[in-house]
């Protein structure tokens, strides 16, 4: 009798231990996902997910499941696409039902950060059978879970970054989730670009044929982007919705705003915008207030079908159900002609890669657009003095620019400081330091120093270290070549101690973005002042050069061209310098634009105003303002009319 009850409770506890290890029941990840997924973060968190809400993820999502007979998929999409859910969903489905080895990878430390803390570990520790089976963080056990590894029975999740080329050569994984892949370097350090690495750790399941890769990013820039040339690789499938008139299957396309007598998206220049669609099919009106109705009357349709392609979408907020057609239009309307806003436009709400198809204006044009303006003072309305540098071996080229609100810009002195740039307190150098400790006057005689001073550290790295350290409020810059890169980056330590570790306080370096600032450029450049009959008006971002400008100065900021190229087998539009043209001073404007970028995007209308108070700036010395309509003209004013009405309380 006692051998028996042995043999009973082992049987029983085995058992039980394998219902619980064993995975369950095959299901689809979209009927997982409902049944058994919370929402970590947004308007629902906390609840369980209803795909009612987002049908356009349930496809691809599927996708990923074991059972689809596809390996791979392709995701282009617009911001606050509930993608990023679809991806959580898939990671949930694999811990639970389907257990093996993954990777999630993602571009930078700041967003592995953010997907794990803030959308995966919540969402694991929200819902239940990923609660259960994911094993907890613990120091004392090499089973368990770390920040950046979630283990599970029969399998593992790594968090990996993409710019990390040794954590990549070493993964083995079943499945791999690529995100964002547009801010993917091209090349980590010669061995090969992140894509290529993950390919690599999966080559041991293509036997099988049981791998899955889904590759979901933002787009970037046209003939540039990952995941464009992914999408074009697919089947290219689109949401196509019904007319709600004719009810013909449709996709909501972005199509000549302002002219109602086309198709597409139609509103008015001004607030209330009053959005509506206009249907290509029957030419039927279909409101703002019809649009989440019409959405989900959608299903994906493969554009572009044929033979070994893998499912590929798009998607955008024109079918997305939380964003209005009314906010589309104001994000058109406050975008205006500025490259870096249209781009976010492109990108974020449309779900498309931008075309930065501009090249320099010719540098004779320019010449002959100069004005009578004096050299060396700040115009009126401008509360912006920058100065950038870029060294060589011998002399400096030094530019000082003056900024607008509405960054209109002024050319005040550019000229090339002749001396050896071998030692900080001497030469070249020396004369810098002049300028650094300089103070530039209004035309009403009030001085100001420059806001920022930037300068370039490619060439006598260690002397432009040991100057910034010297000369506080300085900023070492070095290009970084790239469309994902952004204008400055963040400030890295330099200086290294006798054990090799970086000296906090020391030298700083940032990384700057060089190829989107030359297109911003090379665009405001090419505006020209509108004629209102009583005289001319200057767009925003209009360039403004003075007559004591000579030829060298404006041949150097036209010296490059876009080339469309090849980088390992990839397209990519790349900067090129025209032969026999020097581009120092286009140097020292990227820095220029660069060092005023965090400005133009924080600061409000009446951080402008405050600021114009402060330097005694009153609203007769603004400088005329082309009209442009405002995002929300019913309830923001513009930094010109709040700067008139804050004069008139002095």
């Amino acid at each position: 009798m006692r051998l028996e009850y042995i043999h009973s409770a082992r049987a029983i506890v085995g058992g039980t231990l394998a219902a619980h290890f064993a995975p369950a029941a095959p299901i689809a990840p979209s009927a997982w996902a409902a049944e058994f997924a919370v929402l970590p973060d947004g308007e629902y968190a906390g609840e369980k997910i209803d795909l009612r809400r987002t049908p356009h993820i349930v496809e691809p999502l599927d996708m990923l499941g074991p059972d689809a007979p596809v390996n791979e998929i392709a995701v282009m999409k617009s911001g606050q696409t509930a993608f990023t859910t679809m991806l959580l969903c898939a990671i949930g489905h694999s811990i639970d039902r389907d257990p093996c080895d993954m990777v999630v990878v993602q571009p930078t430390d700041v967003a592995l950060r953010k997907f794990n803390s803030i959308k995966l570990g919540r969402m694991i520790e929200l819902t239940a059978p990923l609660r259960d089976k994911v094993y907890p963080q613990s120091s004392r056990s090499a089973a368990g879970s770390t920040t950046y590894e979630k283990r599970f029975p029969r399998g593992s999740l790594s968090l990996l970054l993409a710019s990390s080329p040794a954590n990549l050569r070493m993964l083995t994984a079943k499945k791999a989730l690529c995100d964002e892949v547009d801010e993917y370097e091209d090349d980590l350090d010669g061995q090969g670009d992140p894509l290529s690495l993950v390919a690599r750790g999966q080559k041991s399941f293509k036997a099988s044929g049981t791998w899955k890769r889904a590759y979901v990013s933002t787009p970037v820039i046209q003939d540039a982007s990952k995941i464009e040339e992914k999408h074009a690789a697919g089947d290219q499938r689109r949401w196509h919705v019904d007319c709600p008139h004719c009810k013909e299957r449709i996709v909501l396309e972005w199509n000549a705003p302002y002219d109602p007598t086309t198709h597409g998206l139609k509103f008015k220049k001004t607030f209330p915008h009053q959005a509506y669609y206009v249907a290509r099919c029957c030419g039927g009106v279909i409101e703002s207030a019809q649009k989440v109705a019409v959405y989900r009357t959608g299903r994906w349709v493969a554009t572009a079908p044929g033979p070994g392609k893998y499912p590929s979408y798009h998607f955008d907020e024109l079918s997305a159900p939380f964003s209005t057609w009314d906010g589309i239009a104001a994000d058109y309307v406050a975008a205006g002609n500025d490259p870096a806003k249209l781009k976010t436009f492109w990108n974020l709400t449309l779900g498309l890669p931008f075309n930065v198809a501009v090249d320099a204006p010719d540098y004779e044009l320019l010449m002959q657009r100069r004005e009578d303006y004096p050299p060396e003072v700040i115009p009126p309305g401008a509360l912006l003095v920058n100065v950038s540098a870029d060294v060589q071996m011998r002399g400096i080229y030094v530019e000082v620019v003056a900024f607008a609100p509405d960054q209109q810009s002024w050319t005040i002195f550019a000229d090339y400081l002749d001396g050896s740039t071998t030692e900080v307190d001497a030469g070249a150098f020396a004369e810098l330091t002049k300028l650094y400790e300089r103070e530039w006057p209004d035309t009403n005689g009030r001085k100001f120093r420059a806001d920022e001073f930037l300068i370039d550290s490619g060439y006598r790295t260690d002397v432009v270290y040991e100057w910034t350290r010297r000369h506080p409020g300085t900023r070492a810059t070095k290009g970084d070549d790239g469309w994902s890169k952004v204008p400055l980056g963040i400030a890295t330590d330099q200086d290294i101690d006798y054990r090799g570790r970086k000296i906090k306080g020391g030298a700083k370096l940032r990384l700057m973005g060089t190829w989107p600032l030359k297109s911003k450029f090379y665009t405001y450049a090419a505006l020209m002042p509108i004629a209102d009959g009583a005289g001319l008006t200057f767009p925003p971002g209009f360039c403004h050069f003075g007559r004591f400008l000579d030829e060298n100065y404006f041949k150097q900021i036209t010296s490059e061209y876009l080339e469309d190229g090849a980088f390992r087998g990839r397209k990519r539009k790349t900067w090129k310098q025209r032969p026999h043209r020097d581009n120092h001073f286009l140097d020292c404007r990227v820095g220029n634009i660069a060092g005023a970028h965090a400005y133009f995007t924080s600061f409000k209308a009446d951080d402008w105003a405050a600021r114009a108070i402060a330097r005694g700036v009153s609203a007769e010395e603004l400088p005329v303002e082309a009209p442009a309509p405002a995002a929300n003209a019913g309830e923001q004013k513009s930094y010109f009319e709040q700067l008139a009405s804050l004069n008139k309380g002095l």
